[in-house]
């Protein structure tokens, strides 16, 4: 090789890298929200959507036709359609998100049904397209009554994968106490386990709707919307090896740090966790806050308050956005007061309103932002839309991969992803579901 052509050949290396070092930065664009489906009245999508891979995503409607719904959304398409209902026996009422267990089936609660009323845990096949009820909690919804060695009632999160087919999940009432618990549920027996209860005197927390957060070597974090050691609300440690349910720190009598969380805890890379509260910060009660919670020393600081004008109430869970960013939205405020998307930047502890909602594209969103890649986010909204029975809508936040085409998948995976795609898709048919009025 002549000493020329390997100059050149350095030339074209060192090009190369100046060409990748100028590469485009990710690139933004207005955050703008969109309508993507309007459902039927009464249905009032509550929470999250699940993926399921290749645009398609798995959600719950704790209203319509029947106890409630499953529903399947095609992003490429906008169509939705309902491979399953609840009809009470099976559970009623699903506030709660479904878990991914692999091989198309999914884990999830229902807030009441079952055998004594207070809910279940479910299996939903998404190739049959079955609701199968693996067990029911215990407090008696019908009478009223907890009864000894209840093992829950009325579970409004999502179920928290363990491994070895073993969930975690949370109760809002039930326990020894009727002050909520906290269950474990084991997919090999299709059996729940009562495994730690809330005191009665609310002192470790009273009254969880939000799902647990994995800490690591089998503990986990989670909120209270009461209880504590003012009753505002608390955040608590629970250990699987023991069951124990430890306070670790309680949200202030005057809500100055946040009051009444709803939503579960985001973990921030750097020990720290964040979330929201549904009252409290420094704008009055009703207007809500974002805080930090340090495992280290049990504390609970005010990051950031909401003052309608960018939002309020918040009722969901922050989604992390790299880089210290998180996106979330409120039930309330905005420009419409009808709920908004915002982003908390961790960095600065500031709050900044990117959209609101408007009703035509949803209205009072409870749910938190899945994420899809390339700063798209997909949501549901309770009320808003053609029908005001909900909606799911679109976010876009503008931002840009600067790199958003993906390496190639390896040979297997890629066939694999392309055949469950093909075979789900060959299902998805444009339906309409029709809800009786006044369920």
């Amino acid at each position: 090789m002549t000493a020329g052509f390997r100059n050149n050949l350095v030339l074209a290396g060192i090009g190369s890298l100046a060409l990748a070092a100028l590469a485009p930065l990710p690139t933004l664009a207005a955050p703008e929200i969109s309508l993507k489906y309007s459902f039927a009245d009464f249905a009032l999508p509550y929470s999250e959507l699940t993926p399921a891979g290749n645009g398609l995503y798995y959600g719950t409607t704790p209203q319509g036709e029947g106890g409630g719904n499953i529903f399947l959304f095609d992003s490429a398409t906008g169509i939705v359609t309902f491979p399953a209902r609840f009809d009470g026996t099976n559970g009623a009422v699903p506030f709660a998100a479904m878990t991914a267990a692999g091989n198309g089936i999914y884990y999830g609660t229902t807030s009441s049904g079952g055998t004594l009323g207070s809910g279940t845990v479910y299996k939903f096949d998404s190739y049959t397209g079955s609701i199968i009820t693996q067990d029911s909690f215990t407090r008696d919804q019908f009478n009223n009554t907890n009864g000894a060695g209840s093992n829950g009632g009325s579970p409004l999160a999502a179920l928290t994968a363990a491994g070895n087919g073993l969930y975690y999940g949370t109760t809002k009432i039930g326990g020894a106490y009727d002050q909520g618990a906290i269950f474990s549920f084991d997919s090999a027996t299709g059996s729940i386990t009562l495994q730690g209860s809330f005191a009665a005197d609310g002192s470790n927390g009273a009254n969880p709707y939000a799902a647990l957060t994995p800490a690591g070597n089998g503990l986990y974090y989670g909120t209270t919307f009461g209880g504590g050691a003012n009753g505002q609300g608390a955040i608590f440690a629970f250990d699987s090896a023991t069951g124990s349910i430890t306070l670790q720190g309680s949200f202030a009598a005057d809500g100055s740090n946040g009051a009444n969380p709803y939503a579960a805890l985001t973990p921030a890379g750097n020990g720290l966790y964040y979330g929201t509260t549904y009252g409290g910060g420094a704008n009055g009660a009703g207007q809500g806050a974002i805080f930090a919670f340090d495992p280290a020393n049990g504390s609970i600081t005010l990051q950031a308050s909401f003052d309608s004008s960018n939002g309020s109430g918040p009722y969901a869970a922050l989604t992390a956005a790299g880089n210290g960013l998180y996106y979330g939205t409120t039930f309330y405020g905005g420009a419409n007061n009808q709920g908004a998307i915002f982003s908390f930047d961790s960095a600065t502890g500031s709050i900044t309103i990117l959209d609101s909602f408007d009703g035509s594209n949803g209205a009072d969103p409870s749910a938190a932002l899945t994420a899809a890649g390339n700063g798209l986010y997909y949501g549901t909204t309770r009320f808003g839309g053609a029908n005001g029975g909900g909606t799911i809508f679109a976010f876009d936040s503008g931002v840009r991969d600067a790199n958003p085409v993906p390496g190639p998948l390896p040979l297997m995976g890629a066939g694999a992803a392309f055949g469950w795609s093909r075979r789900l898709r060959r299902r998805i048919q444009q339906v309409r579901p029709v809800f009786p009025i006044g369920c």
